[in-house]
Parts: structure tokens; sequence; C-alpha cells
């Protein structure tokens, strides 16, 4: 889905204590008299006592970050972590992607160059449709380790709410006529999932925070509509026009439900749908404070 071109670098440390010591002396004398053996001693004693040092190690409690690899994909993406217990953190995500065109993204472009330059049809589609959305996670992630703080591998349980909103336009096709149907969409999700990974802390202020393998469900809203004269398809069209677009109902059977409806104005479809997702391959460079 994008091109991407911004590198974004940032710094962390740990910082530690030392205490010193002194010590002082001390004097004794000794006198002895002439004939019965007599011993009188005294002796003094200064002592400045050794501070004690706790072995406890410091840690800091938050961290910003950036995602590398989602700018691949035309989404600009931030987060921000913050430690709760030795090692247990919670987290929250943004990420967004400007309106785009498809075969704009940088993922897209690469595969188009390596393997799709004879389907002129594939292209053409994907110059086309242009799509954006916004997402926000939160998560709580346990680590494992015997290091303090967020490092080590973890596990994540998070919630994701995403809106995309899509554009494409549409020829519908009857033995008599072409209609153009420019389709507006809207999708907004709601779902939860799990995710393992691991963080680094890679200098004294950066970390490198790599998403293993995680995935999400949840539901879609579905709303959808193209304004455009229809007003000379016959009741037959109709029913095959909106069968087009209800055909999600028989590919994901129980969890999708689509109504789409045809009027001389054109065409509305709302409903509901899975909202599937995988997260992985996300590489994130951070830095503490």
């Amino acid at each position: 889905m994008l091109s991407a071109r911004i590198i974004f670098f940032f710094v962390f440390l740990v910082s530690y204590k030392l205490a010193s010591a002194q010590t002082t002396e001390a004097a004794s004398s000794t006198v002895s008299g002439k004939g019965a053996a007599k011993l009188w001693s005294e002796t003094t004693v200064t002592h400045h006592a050794l501070p004690v040092v706790a072995s406890k190690e410091n840690f800091r409690k938050n961290i910003v970050k950036v995602n590398l690899s989602s700018l691949a994909l035309e989404n600009y993406s931030l987060g921000y972590e913050r430690s709760l217990t030795r090692k247990m953190t919670c987290a929250l995500g943004f990420n967004v992607m400007p309106e785009t065109t498809l075969s704009s993204i940088f993922l897209v472009e690469r595969a188009i160059d390596l393997y799709l330059q004879d389907y002129g049809f594939l292209i053409n589609e994907l110059n086309l449709a242009s799509i954006a959305n916004n997402s926000f996670n939160g998560e709580a992630r346990f680590y494992a380790g015997r290091h303090s703080g967020a490092r080590g591998l973890y596990v994540s349980v998070y919630g994701r709410y995403a809106s995309m909103k899509a554009a494409y336009p549409y020829n519908y096709g009857t033995n008599d006529n072409t209609y153009l149907l420019p389709l507006q969409g809207a999708f907004k999700g709601l779902g939860g999932g799990v995710m393992i990974g691991a963080q680094w802390l890679i200098s004294k202020r950066m970390t490198f925070d790599w998403y293993m393998l995680g995935g999400h469900y949840g539901k879609t809203d579905i709303a959808m509509s193209a304004a455009a004269d229809l007003s000379s398809l016959s009741t037959t069209e109709r029913k095959d026009l909106e069968g087009i677009f209800e055909g999600i109902n028989d590919s994901f059977k129980g969890v999708a439900a689509v109504d789409a409806s045809v009027t001389d104005q054109g065409l509305n479809v709302t409903g509901k749908g899975p909202f599937a997702g995988i997260r992985s391959l996300g590489f994130n460079l951070g830095m503490t404070f």
C-alpha cells in the first residue's frame, strides 16, 4: 500500500550511581613501669561508616516509538509504552494513512515492477482505487527475562479500532448499456487479539521493538454508496447488481450480513462483516525517558 521515505532516530540510556566510603585510623598507647608488670592501654577509633548501596536496578519507564516497517505501506505510526510494574507495561498506538491510490504504495509498486507487468487490466484497476485509514491500538504487555523494564520476549494482549475509507469507479454492464458507479465506502472495525514480540535496549536511550507474530479478530461496520442514474435498469438487472455486493454473505456465512439496494438514484450497501488482521514484521525504534 504505501511508499515511505522517512527515518526516525532516537536514543536512550540507563544511569548508575556509585557511592564512596572512607575509613579512619586508630591510635593506642601503652605505659610500662619498673618492678611489677602493669598494663594500661587506651584506644580511640574514629570511623566513618561505608554507605550501603542497594542493589536495585534502575530502568526508564517511558518509551516513545516510531514504526519503520509501516512506512513501506504509506502508514505513519507512533506509539507510547509505559511500565506499570517491573515486567508489565501498557502501550498505546496511533496509525494514519493519507488518501492514496493503491498502485502508488511502495510494496504494491515493487510487486507491479517484479510480477505484474503482463497484467495490464489489474494495473489499471489498482490505479483507479484509492484508500485512506487510521487506527488506534491499546495493549497490555507481559515481559519475560531477568532484566527490569520493558525488554525481553513479551506476550501482548491488544484491542484495535480502525476506520477506513475507499473509493473505486465500478462499471456494471448489461446487454444494453454500461453504468459507471463511483463507489465511496466507509469501514469501521473493532477487534482484539494477541501477539508475541521482543524488545531490546540497543543503546543508552534507544530501544528496538520487533512484532514477531500476532493477529486480531472482530466486526466491521460497512457503508458504501454510489450516486448514478440507474432508472433504466430492469428489475432483473437490479437484483443482479444487488447480488454482486451481497455475495459476501455466501463467502462469510454466519459472520457477514450485508444488504444492497438499487434505486433510480444509485446504489447503497450497508451491513457488517469480519474484521481480521495479522500483526507481524513490525520494526520499531524507540526513545526512553
